[in-house]
């Protein structure tokens, strides 16, 4: 019994200290291995690779109990010669996977799937650039402000200056706030984490807010998160809309009861492995994770978390709050002045984030606040002249210049503090149905509104209208908790061709031709998943291009609502294609899925360029019917195993050219001369993650064979000169398309061998859908199966020095 003791004895007190943050030294690489099981010998199968490695095993990954960290010296590693980036250890570790010969220790391999090197990165701010605002004269607002100065007895000088709480130049656009706070509802028992580039707790505005427990600084990794950089103010100005103290110093946070935790990892290079150990950290306490960063706005990045990074949001959500799922808030990002779209940005194009894009005083939507069919909702930031008042760095200092995006997600941060000490219980899902119900649609004479079979409105710019905080905590009172989430999961493969050249668009700009893949969604299959509420929808998308600006997709539903899914990025000139890429949309939120789904891919742009349609996923996910009994079936398709079969003239009949108008396909670049904006970017250097899977490359061409036979599809083909076939019968034009069919598919047929050849490694998302699918039905990391890009450094750009505590003093005293 005594050895037996010692043993357990040893593995428990290993597994406790390894939920210590691991804290990285500069002479030494790191690596984090991930086993899948988790049961009494995974720690042990980590610890015995990582040892056999000739490495020191460093313990599991802050709350990820499925990742462990191994380190070895820098010295140890073999120097690589020029143009090779092999890694020893990697190869070290692919080579024992190969390994034939089984012995005792074999079983302990086998539990480890992959070994991932850490990369050291930095992620950027999403923040405004330098500009005076002219801050009006009060007006017709007036009566409210004085109102709660008296009732509440607010005496912060700053409060007359945020007009985001009480705007008294045009009375109503503001976040509505005061009668909550009359309510005595302040935030009082939640905690709001900003991740961010540190909070400075000692100022006098934060202190006593500040939660210490809840911190800690990932870039220098110390216990808490100090602000050393001479930029370094990002996350107190974050810090202080959140949770500023009704005091005598600058202005309230909107929560100013609530507690800040401060997470520090823009002010220096990160690992995935620091990251998904900062999304987890202390998420049993920190109920909301503010994050104001991204991959980089330019309109060319396209760049989703995976591995450890997927794993982690799905963790917060599955785990973290005892299992309600931890409060994820993304700023859309600042990059709609260079054409990008925040579908193109994993972290805002997820299911699990809440995305929050920005509006002016004037509830105008600032040119810099990039639109998707993920934005949920909007509320107030810098714009036309005006920027967000809020703490600063330093005991007594106060910053007038705060603003983009970044100042979007603390926002809506602070407001979801206060829904969260109304209602605890709420889970991740039940805040996003809050959001969608309460949001009050703005500038309503903007084109792009459209009223939904829900009867709500949506817009791409302004998702489902502004936060205002009085009715989302009105409703959360009386909110009834929605039921576990189910998905329907569909996907659509052409068995007649492996790819299919998509029309190109660019050379009529009123006609546009469209490739079209259709999918039929029934009412068995709804209830085979016992879908009862739909809720967001994800589109897996592979395509392969020559310039992946040029590609526009939409998705269109039964009920004939149109999500913009990928809008044209003029910058984007990368031949990477889009691969495994989930697009994500909220606008079909409880709309009725049953019927025909329509995925509509453009070519706009550039003529020389060329592209090609592999295959594509739709995934429905959503509400659960209570009465539902039994296995829910996520993938009806795959058992039916369905086949478009028959001769060349009755696929004909499916491929019908359409058209779009030319303002529905691209996105506008707006130009202004108003606040330009950068934001919080990761920098990535030029070294390629690896990552180091079981599978072989067999099985996987197998599989393909047979997953192409499942699912409906029905592609559009690229039409011929609409001028040349005007005019002509319709016989002798339906004879054309088949002829050009025959003859296109003998090329396509001698090429495909040279093709499958070259891309050999190529997979479907299909594959990855199903095969990983673990028991319950949950895809492991399915929302972020992408290739990573390299990353520009954009800066904050705030070069103005801090306002000095007697330059606030003074500013304070003349408003």
């Amino acid at each position: 019994m005594k050895p037996c003791f010692w043993v357990w004895l040893a593995i428990v007190t290993n597994v406790v200290s390894a939920t210590n943050i691991i804290k990285r030294l500069p002479d030494r690489h790191y690596y984090t291995l991930h086993v899948p099981e988790v049961d009494h010998d995974t720690h042990i199968a980590a610890q015995h690779v990582a040892i056999s490695l000739g490495g020191q095993f460093e313990g599991m990954v802050g709350e990820l109990k499925t990742y462990y960290m191994m380190s070895v010296p820098k010295s140890s590693l073999n120097k690589r010669s020029q143009g090779d980036d092999t890694d020893p250890i990697v190869t070290a570790f692919q080579a024992r996977k190969r390994f034939d010969k089984r012995d005792e220790n074999q079983r302990l391999w086998d539990r480890v799937q992959r070994l991932d090197p850490q990369v050291p990165r930095q992620r950027t701010k999403r923040a405004a650039l330098p500009r005076e605002p002219p801050f009006t004269e009060i007006s017709k607002g007036q009566a409210v402000m004085e109102d709660a100065q008296r009732v509440l007895d607010i005496k912060d000088p700053g409060f007359p200056r945020q007009w985001h709480l009480v705007n008294q130049e045009v009375f109503g656009n503001d976040i509505n706030v005061t009668d909550v706070w009359k309510q005595d509802i302040t935030g009082n028992g939640t905690i709001v984490a900003i991740l961010d580039d540190g909070l400075d707790y000692e100022s006098k505005d934060l202190a006593e807010n500040f939660y210490a427990a809840g911190s800690y600084d990932f870039n220098d990794h110390e216990d808490l998160p100090t602000p050393k950089l001479f930029d370094d103010t990002h996350g107190t100005r974050c810090a202080g809309q959140i949770a500023a103290q009704k005091n005598d110093i600058c202005g309230i946070g909107i929560a100013y009861n609530s507690r800040v935790s401060g997470i520090r990892i823009l002010s220096g290079e990160i690992t995935d492995a620091d990251e998904a150990s900062a999304l987890n950290y202390k998420y049993q306490e920190n109920d909301i994770f503010s994050c104001s960063w991204g991959p980089p706005d330019n309109g060319e990045t396209m760049e989703a978390p995976d591995g450890i990074l997927a794993d982690a949001f799905i963790n917060g959500i599955e785990n973290g709050r005892d299992g309600k799922g931890s409060i994820y808030v993304f700023a859309t990002g600042n990059g709609a002045v260079s054409g990008d779209n925040c579908n193109f940005d994993g972290y805002t194009n997820s299911i699990y984030t809440i995305t929050v894009g920005a509006i002016d005083h004037n509830n105008a939507h600032p040119p810099y606040s990039e639109s998707c069919s993920a934005q949920m909702v909007v509320t107030y930031s810098s714009g036309g002249g005006q920027f967000i008042y809020t703490t600063n760095v330093g005991k007594n200092v106060c910053s007038d210049h705060h603003g983009g995006t970044s100042a979007a997600a603390p926002t809506a941060a602070g407001v979801f503090a206060l829904v969260l000490s109304v209602r605890p219980e709420l889970t991740w899902r039940d805040l996003q149905h809050l959001c969608v119900q309460t949001a009050i649609p703005i500038s309503t004479d903007d084109e792009d509104w459209k009223e939904l079979p829900s009867g709500r409105l949506y817009n791409h710019k302004y998702g489902y209208g502004k936060l205002d905080a009085h009715t989302i905590v009105e409703a959360a009172k009386t909110f009834e908790l929605v039921n576990k989430q189910t998905r329907l999961e569909l996907p659509v493969v052409d068995p007649e061709h492996e790819k299919i050249p998509i029309p190109d668009s660019s050379k009529d700009e009123k006609k546009k031709q469209a490739l079209e893949s259709k999918v039929q969604v029934t009412d068995e299959m709804v209830k085979g998943a016992g879908l009862l509420r739909l809720e967001h929808i994800t589109a897996t998308v592979n395509i392969e291009h020559e310039r992946r600006g040029d590609i526009v997709i939409n998705l269109q539903s039964p009920n004939n609502v149109i999500s913009e899914l990928a809008t044209m990025r003029p910058a984007d000139k990368s031949s990477d294609g889009i691969v495994d890429w989930k697009f994500m949309t909220v606008k079909h939120w409880e709309e009725n899925p049953v019927g025909e789904w329509i995925l509509q891919v453009y070519d706009v742009s550039h003529p020389e360029t060329n592209g090609s349609f592999f295959n594509w996923t739709l995934t429905l996910f959503g509400e659960m019917d209570p009465n539902f009994t039994g296995e829910p079936n996520y993938t009806p398709l795959a058992e039916k195993n369905q086949t478009t079969t028959g001769p060349i003239e009755n696929l004909s009949e499916t491929l019908i050219p359409t058209t779009a108008s030319s303002s529905a396909a691209e996105s506008s670049v707006s130009q202004s001369d108003d606040t330009v904006i950068g934001r919080p970017t990761r920098v990535k250097p030029s070294v390629s993650d690896t990552t180091i899977a079981t599978a072989s490359s067999n099985d996987d061409d197998d599989d393909l064979k047979e997953t192409q036979t499942a699912g409906s599809v029905s592609p559009a083909a690229q039409a011929s000169n609409d001028e040349e076939e005007e005019g002509r019968e319709a016989g002798s034009g339906t004879s054309t398309i088949i002829y050009a069919l025959v003859g296109s598919g003998a090329i396509i047929t001698l090429a495909g061998g040279m093709y499958v050849q070259k891309r050999k490694g190529w997979r479907s998302p299909v594959l990855a859908s199903t095969e990983n699918a673990p028991e319950g039905g949950r895809l492991t990391g399915y929302e972020f199966q992408v290739l990573r890009n390299s990353e520009e450094q954009e800066e904050d750009g705030d070069e103005r020095p801090l306002l000095t505590e007697e330059e606030s003093r003074r500013n304070n005293v003349s408003s």
